[in-house]
């Protein structure tokens, strides 16, 4: 299978002419304001999570039942989640294990030798084809295809829309089956992440001469308002990289499904005005929440996304020469979100049970 690379070699015009026009890039049934699903049927939840058009690496529950004896399951949920019912055969990975991070001269990194070591553990070759699913597409979800992706993981990588909820193929509960593990070799992959260093030689020049930069976190988090429950105790500093525009990582989920991609298209490139044939660098907090914005942007069709790894809190609490790593509160740009997250995918307070 060709997976995810030859989507990525596709008609790249074709693909833009028609997600500018929000045409022929439809998620079933998903609108950018839609909560948690109302179910009535199996079939119609699935129905509602097909994905269609020209839209990388999100893929339906149709396509998972036709490509299931290929393709290797990851699930994205805690263990007790897991075991009470998931996929049946999938395998559950370890979120903490593959958001591990590495300190280098540059600042921080992932650490691929941990992050494939958990995908060996698991079974998971570096060639195979892999879907990852959670309760929705949720940052856990997105954390999972980018930590294969900064492995260099040659397979192709897809997630579940919908989450498990729109699964109505055979289910299996209780302990996993025992997967051999495998003696995955990472072959990491730098130019899905940039470092502290990479970030602080381009200050000045992010949204403008430079690289598009976006901070995923809540508007309180990005404008450090005094008192605010989104402040980080745990920080020396409050506020942006100089330049950053806030995009707030929900808008980029309606319920478990990812939200339509016309509205998508609207908010990045038309709205926030990133271009799509230049990088664009997403942060947050931690390096969880922002790889939700690092996968919508290359499903939608940006070529060069990059996560910064290390997230707003190395920046915040660099030491020595803070000179060199500035903070700003001005509101350089806020963009509005509508979004929800079903299930423990990730949200906090945005989060519905569904």
């Amino acid at each position: 299978m060709t997976g995810d690379r030859s989507n990525d070699d596709a008609d790249t015009e074709t693909r833009r002419g028609l997600l500018r026009a929000a045409a022929g890039a439809t998620v079933a049934g998903a609108t950018g304001t839609a909560g948690c699903l109302g179910v009535t049927t199996p079939a119609d939840v699935a129905a509602r999570s097909e994905v269609s058009g020209n839209v990388g690496h999100f893929v339906g529950p149709g396509w998972l039942a036709e490509n299931r004896d290929e393709t290797v399951v990851l699930d994205a949920r805690d263990a007790k989640l897991f075991r009470e019912e998931r996929v049946y055969g999938a395998r559950r990975v370890p979120l903490d294990a593959l958001a591990a991070r590495e300190s280098t001269d540059e600042g921080d990194a992932p650490d691929a030798d941990a992050i494939a070591a958990a995908f060996g553990e698991a079974g998971v070759a570096p060639d195979d084809d892999v879907l990852v699913y959670g309760a929705s597409v949720g940052s856990r979800v997105t954390r999972v295809a980018f930590a294969l992706a900064a492995v260099g993981h040659e397979g192709s990588i897809r997630v579940l829309n919908g989450g498990l909820s729109g699964w109505n193929g055979r289910l299996g509960t209780g302990s996993r089956d025992r997967v051999p593990p495998t003696d995955y070799e990472p072959d990491p992959a730098p130019s899905t992440w940039v470092t502290r260093e990479w970030l602080a030689d381009r200050v000045g020049t992010f949204n403008g001469d430079g690289p598009g930069l976006v901070d995923v976190r809540v508007p309180e988090a990005y404008l450090a308002a005094a008192g605010a429950d989104a402040l980080n105790d745990d920080h020396d500093r409050h506020g942006h990289l100089p330049g950053a525009i806030d995009v707030h990582w929900v808008g980029n989920v309606a319920g478990r499904r990812m939200t339509d991609p016309g509205r998508l298209v609207r908010l990045y490139e038309v709205e926030a005005e990133l271009d799509r044939s230049e990088t664009v660098v997403v942060y947050g907090d931690d390096n969880v929440d922002p790889t939700s914005t690092w996968l919508t942007l290359k499903a939608i069709g940006f070529e060069d996304v990059r996560l910064y790894d290390g997230g707003f809190g190395e920046w915040a609490n660099v030491e020595g020469d803070r000179g060199r790593y500035p903070v700003e509160t001005a509101t350089n740009g806020v963009l509005e979100t509508d979004g929800s997250v079903g299930g423990d995918d990730g949200g906090g307070d945005f989060s519905c049970t569904g």
